[in-house]
């Protein structure tokens, strides 16, 4: 016999196990079925919350509690920045907070979370099959779709009214339909591994040693995504409850070639520890072993969201790139718009009009976040005096637009993309154009041999950042340093002593 569910769930991680809740939630008769295909959750990349994904957690699924005692409160995100791999580490620019954020953030340990917000989903009424493998998946429109599926050593067939695929980058449902589509234009790829023993940037050693370097910042350097700043790349360093440390590098093939090793773990940690902050945190740094991991063409999206009786939420829709830890903002929107266009549906409205208005949106939210903050972007990461500017101008329109959004009382605060729409459109043209122009400067800075010149002896603490007027004030900063460093451009002269690519030893020619 085959058994018929109103929704099938494949996924059960953060993305579909939220969708699953909300609707069980909202509307109990529903049967809901995940399909989860391990017997136990890893861990996974996007340990680090902003604060829309963090909000979307506390206030939406109200894990406050859990966050609170098995997670740990994220101290910010700094930038670290330098000139050659011989440099003090406390030379290394820095750009960060100088006391704790004001909002919440959170470093995951995506084993825990995942398996904390499926057991919501349980405990509110929602079947899972675990662990379970689609076999197959025939989309015949809404209350014809048909799936086969391999439970322990038994095959079963399910119909369903509709299909949620969360099933991030393997991405079913839009492979199947060919929607799914590389972002060739941010040609990013990854590598990423856990490690123990890494240096603590509050301990007592760097207090006795360095004293200069850790008076002046009030928060914990520790607790912080502490991004290390190269030409073409940047590293990642997260910490993780227990001790472990979750390390990460992110690179633009055009710009950069991680260099041979004797495996992936090494190569990886040779590469950062030619960042004086790399050096100090990784030093005596042991990878874990069978936690390494690497991922090509890192971006890439589907030409549609949503479709008859089928919807992509979290990763499965798109994914655009980690450097300021977004990747819980989509999860949040694509959940929330699905739960609302589902829960019209599931008690008979016609949702034809908001399917094809979320359709539109959606992409025009993508690809106007990516033109606006991450389009060659790597050319100018490297370099602290234009990251800057963009720091300023991205964190600013940040919290006026999505932050400021999602903790206001708007009723579709998560479903209401915040750079679709006449006023996202706007602020996305502004955002464009700086971001062009920082990196064609950077391009100008690099044949002149000026770029990462401001790499050193520089803090820049900044205060806690809140939506509001402070926001303003930030973004205004932000435009009066993009017009000093074009002032700077416009007279720039080139160097005989040019200084050597930020991060490589031998830079690929800047396209």
């Amino acid at each position: 016999m085959q058994a018929a569910y109103d929704l099938v769930v494949i996924g059960g991680a953060i993305a579909g196990a939220s969708t699953a809740f909300l609707l069980k939630r909202q509307t109990p008769s529903l049967r809901v079925l995940v399909i989860e295909k391990s017997e136990q959750f890893d861990r996974k990349v996007g340990e680090s919350t902003s604060e829309v994904g963090a909000c979307f957690l506390t206030r939406v699924l109200n894990l406050s509690n859990h966050l609170g005692h098995e997670q740990i409160t994220k101290s910010g995100l700094r930038m670290w920045f330098y000139q050659h791999s011989h440099d003090s580490y406390t030379r290394c620019a820095e750009i960060g907070p100088k006391h704790q954020t004001r909002l919440p953030a959170f470093q995951l340990d995506r084993s825990k979370l995942d398996e904390v917000v499926l057991q919501k989903a349980l405990n509110v009424g929602c079947e899972l099959w675990r662990p379970a493998k689609v076999l197959d998946l025939e989309l015949g429109g809404e209350g014809n779709n048909r799936i086969e599926v391999k439970l322990n050593d038994e095959t079963h067939t399910v119909s369903a009214r509709w299909v949620i695929d969360a099933t991030g980058r393997n991405a079913v449902v839009a492979r199947k339909l060919k929607l799914f589509r590389p972002l060739d234009t941010h040609p990013i790829n990854a590598i990423w591994a856990r490690f123990r023993k890494t240096t603590d940037l509050d301990g007592p050693e760097i207090w006795e040693t360095a004293p200069g370097f850790a008076e002046p910042c009030w928060a914990m350097r520790q607790w912080a995504t502490n991004h290390l700043m190269g030409y073409g790349w940047w590293g990642w360093l997260i910490p993780l409850k227990g001790g472990d440390c979750s390390v990460g590098l992110v690179y633009d093939q055009r710009l950069f070639e991680l260099p041979p090793g004797p495996n992936l773990g090494e190569r990886l940690k040779s590469h950062l520890m030619t960042h004086p902050l790399g050096k100090k945190a990784l030093c005596d740094a042991e990878c874990i072993e069978k936690d390494v991991h690497a991922r090509s063409n890192l971006a890439y999206y589907s030409t549609q969201t949503m479709g008859d009786g089928w919807a992509l939420v979290g990763d499965a829709a798109g994914f655009l790139d980690p450097l300021y830890s977004q990747g819980f903002d989509f999860i949040s929107y694509t959940c929330y718009t699905a739960f609302e266009i589902l829960r019209d549906r599931f008690v008979g409205k016609d949702i034809s009009q908001e399917r094809d208005q979320y359709n539109r949106l959606y992409q025009e939210q993508f690809h106007t976040w990516f033109e606006s903050i991450y389009k060659d972007k790597y050319y100018y990461l490297g370099d602290a005096e234009l990251m800057t500017v963009a720091f300023y101008l991205d964190i600013g329109a940040y919290f006026i637009g999505p932050v400021g959004q999602a903790y206001s009382n708007h009723p579709h605060r998560y479903s209401a993309l915040p750079y679709a729409g006449p006023i996202g459109g706007l602020f996305g043209k502004v955002m464009r154009c700086y971001n062009a122009r920082l990196a064609a400067i950077a391009k100008r800075r690099i044949a002149a041999g000026t770029y990462g010149v401001h790499n050193l002896d520089s803090r820049l603490f900044l205060p806690g950042f809140i939506p509001g007027p402070a926001s303003f004030r930030f973004l205004l900063t932000g435009l009066r340093k993009w017009l000093e460093v074009e002032c700077k451009a416009r007279f720039s002269r080139p160097r005989s002593d040019s200084l050597p690519s930020i991060g490589q030893a031998t830079p690929l020619a800047p396209s």
